[in-house]
C-alpha cells in the first residue's frame, strides 16, 4: 500500500498542479486587467497593480482551491482509469474504497494547506494590498508608515498606530500645535468608535494640556471628539472582511455583539472561511465516485467540462443560498452550510453506489 500511496500522490500532485497554475494565471489576468483601469487616480500606478496582484495571489490561491480539488482529482484519476491503471489496481486485490482513502490522504494535505493560508498566509497580505491600494488611489495628504498612519489638518496632526478587525481605529495619537510651532495639547486614546467620519468616540484617554513649562495631565474614559478627516480618509481605516482571519472574524463578531452592533457581513464572511477547506475537502470526496462510477472511460475534455459545471454550480448554488437567506434574514450559519450539507448528502449517495 505504500507503494501505491506514493503513486497515487504524485499522480493527483501532476493533476493539481496545471489546474492550479491555469486557474491562478486566468483569474489574476482578469484582477490585472480591472486593475489597471485604476492606473492614474491618485497616486496609483503600473507598479501599484502589480504589488496589489502579487499580494493577493494567496487569498485567489484559497478562492480557488475546491475547484482546484475537484477538477485535478478529476484529471489526475481520470488519467489513470483511461490508461485502465484503476482495474489493475482492483485486479490486484485493491478495492475502489481503498484507492479513495489513498485520495483522501493526499487531500487532506490540501486541506490543511488551505486551512492555514486561510488563518495565517491571507490575512496580512491581503490587509497590506487593500490599504496600499487604498493610499495610493486616495488624493488626501494621509502617510502610511512603519509607525502607522498620519493625518494633518492645519495645526492638527493625527497619527493612528493600527486598525484592529478591518475598522477600528487603535493606538491613537493627537497632536495639537499653537500658532507658533509649539506643542500645545496631546492626547493618546487606546481606540475609537467611528460614529461617522467628522464624529469618534475616543477611549481611555490620557490628555496633556502644556502650558509654558508646566504640563497638566488628565484621565478621561470616553470622549466625543471632532475628527479632522474627510470621508475618503476614513475609508482608508476600513478593510473588507474577506481580509480577517477566521479568528479575527469570530473576536471582532463577539465585540459587536457586545455593543449590540450590525455584524451580519462579518458573520458570514466568517462561516464561508471556515467552511472553505471543507468545501475543498467535498470537492474531493465527490471527484472520486465520478470517476468510478459515469466518467470512468470519458475523454478527458468532456471530464474537465463536466467537473467546470459542477463547480460552477455548487458555487451558484451557494451564492443564491447567502443571499436569499439576507434577504428573508436568515441565520449566516444556515445559508452559508445549507449548499455545503445537499452536496454532501448527493456526494454520500455517489459513494455508495460507486465505491463501497
Amino acid at each position: 500500500m505504500k507503494i501505491l500511496n506514493r503513486y497515487l500522490a504524485v499522480s493527483l500532485l501532476k493533476g493539481y498542479l496545471p489546474v492550479l497554475a491555469i486557474f491562478l494565471a486566468v483569474f489574476s489576468l482578469i484582477v490585472f486587467v480591472e486593475e489597471l483601469d485604476e492606473v492614474g487616480k491618485g497616486r496609483y500606478t503600473f507598479w501599484n497593480a502589480s504589488e496589489f496582484l502579487l499580494l493577493t495571489l494567496p487569498s485567489r490561491f484559497v478562492f480557488l482551491a475546491p475547484f482546484v480539488a475537484l477538477l485535478g482529482s478529476i484529471m489526475a484519476l481520470g488519467g489513470l482509469a483511461n490508461g485502465r491503471e484503476l482495474i489493475a489496481m482492483q485486479a490486484g486485490g485493491i478495492s475502489p474504497y481503498q484507492i479513495a482513502w489513498s485520495v483522501m490522504k493526499v487531500g487532506a494535505l490540501f486541506i490543511f494547506v488551505v486551512g492555514f493560508f486561510e488563518e495565517a498566509v491571507t490575512p496580512p497580505l491581503d490587509q497590506e494590498a487593500y490599504l496600499k491600494r487604498s493610499m495610493a488611489l486616495s488624493d488626501s495628504g494621509a502617510y502610511k508608515g512603519k509607525q502607522g498612519f498620519w493625518f494633518r489638518e492645519g495645526r492638527r496632526f493625527v497619527r493612528i498606530h493600527e486598525i484592529r478587525y478591518g475598522e477600528v481605529p487603535q493606538g491613537i495619537d493627537i497632536f495639537e500645535f499653537n500658532e507658533g510651532g509649539q506643542m500645545a495639547t496631546y492626547m493618546h486614546a487606546q481606540e475609537a468608535d467611528i460614529l461617522n467620519p467628522q464624529k469618534w468616540t475616543l477611549k481611555n484617554i490620557q490628555k496633556q494640556v502644556i502650558h509654558g513649562f508646566s504640563v497638566s495631565r488628565e484621565h478621561l474614559v470616553s470622549l466625543e471628539w471632532n475628527s479632522p478627516l474627510k470621508q475618503k480618509e476614513v475609508r482608508l481605516l476600513t478593510l473588507p472582511a474577506s481580509s480577517l482571519a477566521p479568528s479575527e472574524l469570530f473576536q471582532y463578531i463577539e465585540v459587536l455583539k457586545r455593543k449590540k452592533q450590525n455584524f451580519l457581513r462579518y458573520e458570514l464572511s466568517f462561516w464561508d472561511k471556515l467552511l472553505m477547506p471543507l468545501n475543498t475537502g467535498l470537492m474531493i470526496l465527490i471527484a472520486i465516485p465520478f470517476v468510478f462510477g459515469p466518467l470512468r472511460m470519458a475523454t478527458a475534455g468532456k471530464r474537465v467540462f463536466i467537473g467546470s459545471l459542477a463547480g460552477l454550480g455548487y458555487y451558484l448554488m451557494t451564492e443564491i443560498f447567502k443571499h436569499v437567506g439576507i434577504l428573508f434574514g436568515a441565520s449566516p450559519f444556515l445559508t452559508t452550510a445549507a449548499p455545503f450539507l445537499i452536496l454532501s448528502i448527493v456526494t454520500l449517495v455517489l459513494w455508495r453506489r460507486y465505491v463501497y
